[in-house]
């Protein structure tokens, strides 16, 4: 039988000839080849313009007066000056410093030179220094904490930390944990500042039990009294052989000489400063007074980035600057032995609310 010429459907596609078969087969290939340049020609394009926006960016640098090391504080000045960047759309960086005054003058000066708009500085090592550099640099605001100078620059920010609040609750919890009804503090260095701080404590422990015995402060001194264990733990000994159990060791990074002396046999504990050092301690740690530099720095920067020109900036408990790690967020997680005293903590927790709404003064 022979089969009649197929006639194509109403619905069926038009024949394709060999030529231009192979014309699209060339035109896949080439497709095929282009799309990854072009994608990656996109990926670069947007990496491009990110970097351009970031570089459009106002810039915050921090000045370190010292290479990079372990000082916690330090470290909560990176956190506070990255962190800020994060909120209010600034690009961050950090300068180290030469730890010698002309290193630190070098990086001053860097700074101002990258076009910084906010220059952040810790340390009394930048006291001497800033006025004169922020006189020469009047378009860059320049933010330095606690060392606050007379008579500064219209420039300069000064933030102040409100520590004696936290120390006024270091001293009713002192009180109200020690048994032998004697307490003390150990400090780094006798200054103006740091007597404040024990003048709190002692009117927080006098308001929580009128007995108390409070020993003399003692101070490490010396050539490094922020860093000098040996010597805390000889004061710790002193302290120990005059019958005081529960010490406040104010020292920095000399605290953990305070810690090795509190043996079990001294049955003694220690309230710790800075940040958290419960973990650092096991067992002897009954809390912590702490300074949030990095919560400061934040709120400073958004005071200053909304148009603020205040020459001073004052942060304490109601600001979240300084606080007890017992009376923290996470302080379930912080390891401290007071919290397995819930009535000790209901009290300090009444004392810092008090003070926050001004109801109870610290004076």
């Amino acid at each position: 039988m022979t089969l009649a010429p197929r006639t194509p459907h109403a619905n069926s596609h038009p024949a394709i000839s060999r030529t231009k078969c192979q014309q699209s087969r060339k035109a896949t290939k080439w497709h095929s080849l282009l799309l990854p340049i072009a994608l990656l020609l996109g990926v670069f394009l947007d990496c491009t313009a990110a970097n351009a926006g970031a570089a459009d960016l106002p810039k915050i640098i921090y000045v370190r007066p010292v290479p990079n090391n372990d000082d916690v504080l330090l470290q909560q000045g990176s956190s506070g000056v990255n962190n800020a960047a994060k909120l209010y759309k600034m690009q961050a960086s950090t300068l180290e410093s030469q730890a010698t005054r002309a290193g630190r003058l070098l990086q001053l000066d860097n700074a101002v030179k990258q076009g910084a708009k906010i220059v952040v500085v810790m340390g009394i090592e930048f006291k001497d220094l800033l006025d004169s550099v922020a006189r020469q640099a009047p378009q860059t605001r320049f933010l330095i904490l606690e060392h606050c100078i007379d008579n500064a620059a219209n420039n300069i920010t000064c933030i102040t930390f409100r520590e004696p609040e936290a120390s006024y609750l270091a001293g009713m919890q002192a009180a109200l944990t020690s048994s032998t009804g004697k307490i003390g503090l150990i400090g780094a260095s006798d200054t103006a500042l740091r007597q404040k701080n024990s003048q709190a404590f002692t009117n927080g422990a006098r308001a929580a039990k009128a007995t108390i015995s409070i020993h003399e402060p003692l101070w490490v001194e010396g050539p490094q009294p922020f860093n000098d264990p040996p010597r805390a733990e000889a004061l710790t000994k002193t302290m120990l052989g005059d019958g005081v159990d529960v010490i406040w060791a104010a020292a920095a990074g000399s605290n953990s000489g305070v810690f090795k002396a509190l043996t079990p046999q001294s049955h003694a504990k220690a309230i710790g400063s800075g940040v958290n050092q419960c973990m650092q301690a096991p067992g002897k740690v009954l809390d912590n007074v702490e300074v949030h530099a990095d919560s400061a720095i934040i709120l400073a920067v958004g005071l200053l980035t909304n148009g603020s020109t205040a020459q001073r900036f004052d942060f304490g408990l109601k600001e979240g600057a300084v606080a007890l790690t017992a009376l923290g967020l996470d302080a379930a997680y912080s390891e401290c032995d007071i919290l397995r005293q819930r009535p000790v903590l209901q009290k300090l927790r009444e004392a810092s609310n008090a003070i926050i709404s001004g109801k109870l003064k610290i004076d």
